[in-house]
């Protein structure tokens, strides 16, 4: 097993914040209003998710933060940092114990990470980081404030609906992370794993990897299939059907919501749900990223949610958060009843 490349975190994060825009311009008196009002929709959310969910999930385990593109894109460095450092194959690779050589590759692919998080950083709304720890919390919920502003402006919805909504979905991930402590470190051991094992090791096994994938599935790749062997591909699977599973959870917890709550909840998710389907070059940059697959995420684990919930009911639906062996597999979020065959339909 070979090592994967170091990366230059703060030069990750520099980069990054360097090419990122701030948004939408406002006054101070209304940047100190959205603030305000996505901590008061967040603290509501929470109530609610834990009622819906039957989920212990005590509020005070995980702080709320409401931020700036750019102090997202610092929180992010600094948690792919942490998951990459924990004890294994990637531990131990300091930047100065580097030769020069290896010291500059280590600063391109920062370049290159902080490219990608500049780009994302202008399309994320919310996130649960469940692999950040500070005293006495486990995880912090991240809600990027010129992000929500811009999408309800573009989508030209009711600001207060969209910012509670929006807040139910990242409300749901803590939820999900805090109910099951074991779930974080989970993920961490099979990130940990996917970028320990072998992968590619030039451009030419890339471009033969292309070829012969075009030649199978008759169409394009994102990056990540274009650089992964069968090995990483099935850990990619594993980590894919938890995603799927935490996103339909979310997505189908926000949209639990009636008119009484959220007056506007059916107008939103319409228009969401076309946002969602990007056009020109944005299609393409996210097919390449692979970010075609993380709304395909959405879709499918929504899918898989909904139908165990009509099956067995919200106590039955939770035992998949028992262990990992009660999670379900890739083949088990497209088909659901292969679940519940597997782990019983029994509450």
């Amino acid at each position: 097993m070979t090592s994967a490349p170091s990366i230059d975190w703060e030069h990750a994060a520099v980069t990054g914040r360097s090419l990122t825009q701030s948004g939408p311009k406002v006054s101070s008196t209304q940047a100190r209003e959205l603030v305000s009002s996505l901590r008061r929709h967040a603290h509501h959310a929470a109530d609610y998710v834990r009622e819906v969910t039957e989920l212990d999930a005590p509020v005070e385990t995980s702080e709320v933060l409401v931020v700036d593109r750019r102090s997202w894109i610092s929180a992010n460095a600094a948690s792919f940092e942490r998951i990459l450092a924990a004890p294994g194959p990637l531990a131990d690779r300091s930047l100065e114990r580097l030769n020069p050589a290896k010291r500059l590759v280590a600063k391109a692919a920062g370049t290159q990470l902080g490219a990608l998080l500049a780009y994302l950083s202008s399309k994320v709304l919310g996130q649960f980081d469940p692999f950040h720890r500070s005293a006495g919390e486990r995880g912090r919920l991240l809600l990027v404030a010129p992000n929500v502003l811009s999408v309800e402006q573009n989508m030209a919805v009711d600001a207060e609906d969209f910012r509670l909504w929006v807040c139910l979905h990242e409300e749901t991930h803590r939820v999900q992370f805090t109910h099951t402590p074991w779930l974080a470190e989970y993920l961490q051991d099979q990130l940990a794993r996917l970028v320990g094992i072998d992968g590619v090791s030039s451009l030419g096994a890339v471009w033969q990897g292309w070829r012969q994938r075009r030649e199978i599935a008759g169409g394009g790749s994102s990056l990540l299939e274009l650089v992964s062997t069968v090995e990483q591909q099935l850990v990619i699977d594993q980590v894919s059907a938890v995603m799927s599973l935490l996103e339909g959870h979310a997505d189908v917890m926000m949209d639990s919501v009636g008119p009484e709550v959220i007056p506007s909840v059916r107008l939103i998710r319409s228009r969401f749900n076309t946002r969602r389907e990007a056009q020109g070059v944005d299609r393409y940059l996210r097919r390449w990223l692979g970010l075609d697959a993380k709304m395909a995420q959405y879709r499918e684990g929504a899918a898989f949610c909904r139908h165990v919930l009509d099956e067995v009911g919200t106590s039955g639906f939770n035992r998949v958060f028992t262990s990992p062996n009660t999670l379900p597999s890739l083949p088990e979020i497209h088909a659901p009843d292969r679940w519940l065959e597997r782990v019983g339909r029994g509450a």
